[in-house]
């Protein structure tokens, strides 16, 4: 247990470079300007199909989550490289045979870096929530609109819920990117695979097969969320409960091959 605190703090020491904050502060910004852009949407009258449902819960206690949860895919992506990204850049900068030395016990080093990489991005996304959200309501407002139904108790609920899910989805997510570079030990494939197997290769199987999909984790990892708020993400067709089932077997799944995996590779450099 010690040797993996001690993988946890040298890894939280990494979370200081600019890049890495670069990184948080564009899942910030980002999201920040997507909420924003949704709001102006509604508040100045737009209409549309996808308009439609967004308008309807705006003066309802799932109006402030309904809008800021519209930043979720960017959310997902950001997190999905930031993981990614992170963990397979010690096999191409050449760092893991050095960290092996000083940690010979390949598994409680992965598992110290995960829990730092995981509470890294938890902490991203939470900060994003509570400013892009603060942001919203001091917007709103300004413009005379009433929001006491997005901060009374339901409406608190409703945002708990909301994060609540999302902290899983996003465990599920990073727990699929270390897999991923575990896999790969390159970032530009790592990135490159995972990017793509969440955002195009489950797209396209769903198209003929979505019966099946349902169950695949990108999928699973997202409906989840749908459940508080279906104007967030869409809905698990197979229930909450079943979903919730999947999520957790995927994240089981893809921890133990990662520690079937992991010990046995060579490290070249």
């Amino acid at each position: 247990m010690i040797s993996v605190i001690r993988a946890f703090r040298n890894e939280v020491l990494k979370f200081r470079r600019w890049s890495v904050l670069a990184v948080a502060g564009a899942m910030l910004v980002v999201s920040t300007f997507i909420a924003y852009l949704t709001f102006h949407q509604i508040a100045s009258g737009s209409t549309g199909r996808e308009m439609t449902g967004l308008i309807a819960a705006f003066n309802t206690p799932q109006g402030l989550v309904s809008i800021i949860g519209q930043a979720r895919s960017v959310i997902i992506a950001i997190a999905l490289v930031m993981v990614t990204a992170n963990l397979a850049a010690e096999w191409s900068q050449g760092t893991l045979r050095n960290l092996l030395i000083c940690e010979p016990r390949r598994l409680r080093w992965l598992a110290g870096k995960m829990l730092a990489l995981v509470l890294f991005v938890l902490l991203s996304m939470l900060l994003t929530l509570l400013i892009s959200g603060t942001f919203i309501l001091v917007i709103a407002q300004g413009q005379g609109i009433q929001t006491d139904a997005w901060t009374s108790p339901e409406g608190l609920q409703v945002f708990l819920a909301f994060l609540g899910n999302e902290v899983l989805c996003l465990i599920g997510v990073s727990a699929l990117g270390m897999l991923i570079a575990v896999l790969t030990r390159s970032v530009a494939a790592a990135v490159g695979i995972a990017l793509a197997y969440m955002l195009v290769v489950e797209g396209i199987i769903a198209v003929v097969l979505p019966q099946v999909t349902q169950w695949f984790p990108g999928r699973v990892f997202n409906t989840i969320v749908g459940t508080a708020v279906p104007l967030v993400g869409p809905t698990p067709l197979q229930g909450y409960p079943a979903a919730l089932g999947a999520a957790l077997l995927w994240i089981v799944g893809f921890v133990v091959v990662a520690a079937v995996v992991f010990p046995r590779q060579d490290i070249n450099a």
